[in-house]
């Protein structure tokens, strides 16, 4: 990849990062570190045994990764849990209860996704400075969701599209199914966002809208898009006027969800109205049946920026000059 398609994988990725938690989180981080180091190896729970309080280690090493990542942040329970972790750790992987290297590092790894302030509290940097103190460990550190985007961009390129999908290339945007509008439609009407009121129907200029909104990088997504917004056109007059209000309405709240959100320093030349527009392309974006048919996942992503496109425009997204 050169680097503009790397900045565009980076914005993608930390797009996917800032709405997945839970499991979903500890999916994509078991992901990328069996793709980094044939050492990694997750740890799969055993009915009432658990995990025993390992997501995931690199046994030559005497490495391990505890996930912390809850739909909603709180420092008291993290504190908690990575103490309790630990022990529960220790009692069943120190030592050379299971491997001769025993619990050298310890990686609280936490899901600060992007959806908040990125970092780690003081008060966990401190927890886990006296851990290491008290149970004389090589590291005990926090793994931010910043140290996971790092391992993955050191990957080969054919593992970061594996993470992050294809990157959309505007150039190969040619003919759009109608099938594939159908399922990206379907899928912002179904997507559990508060609906949004708040609109313009007028039409302004394209390019002013672009450079009003501070659109760098994904500029050109926009501009090949919208040349194909016909076959858009053609699906909402197949299928009448609420459909395309109801599409308007939740995209309208897609975006407006959005612009609260607290994106880190953009890569390069990419914008913070950048990392907005692919946040919008991730939530809008339909995973095709078949997760390995990237053909189809590409017919996907072209058809939901096609529909962006459409409804940037009319100001639906966005915001007008």
């Amino acid at each position: 990849m050169n680097t503009e398609e790397k900045t565009l994988a980076r914005l993608l990725f930390r797009s996917r990062m800032s709405s997945v938690i839970g499991m979903g989180f500890q999916n994509e981080f078991s992901k990328i570190m069996s793709l980094a180091d044939s050492d990694f190896s997750p740890v799969k729970p055993q009915g009432n045994e658990g995990d025993w309080k390992n997501d995931g280690h690199m046994p030559t090493y005497g490495r391990y990764y505890q996930v912390y990542a809850p739909e909603t942040y709180t420092e008291s329970e993290a504190i908690k849990k990575l103490k309790e972790d630990f022990d529960g750790l220790a009692l069943k992987w120190g030592q050379t209860k299971v491997y001769p290297v025993g619990i050298k590092e310890f990686y609280f790894v936490i899901n600060d996704g992007y959806r908040v302030t990125p970092g780690a509290y003081p008060t966990t940097y401190a927890a886990l400075a006296e851990l290491k103190r008290k149970k004389t460990l090589q590291e005990c550190k926090p793994f931010l969701t910043k140290d996971l985007e790092n391992v993955l961009f050191g990957l080969a390129d054919d593992e970061i599209f594996s993470v992050v999908g294809f990157i959309p290339n505007p150039a190969q945007i040619k003919v759009l199914k109608l099938d594939s509008v159908s399922e990206v439609v379907g899928h912002i009407i179904n997507n559990p966002i508060i609906r949004s009121l708040t609109q313009s129907l007028t039409d302004p200029d394209f390019e002013k809208k672009i450079v009003f909104n501070n659109l760098s990088l994904t500029a050109n997504w926009l501009r090949d898009a919208d040349y194909r917004r016909g076959t858009v056109e053609q699906f909402f007059q197949a299928n009448g006027s609420f459909c395309r209000q109801a599409v308007r309405d939740k995209l309208k709240a897609i975006y407006e969800a959005g612009k609260v959100l607290t994106f880190p320093s953009a890569p390069n030349q990419a914008s913070s109205q950048d990392q907005l527009l692919a946040y919008i392309l991730n939530q809008v974006t339909p995973k095709p049946v078949d997760p390995n048919d990237k053909r189809a996942e590409k017919e996907l992503h072209d058809a939901a920026l096609v529909v962006m496109a459409y409804f940037f425009e009319a100001c639906d997204i966005f915001e007008e000059p």
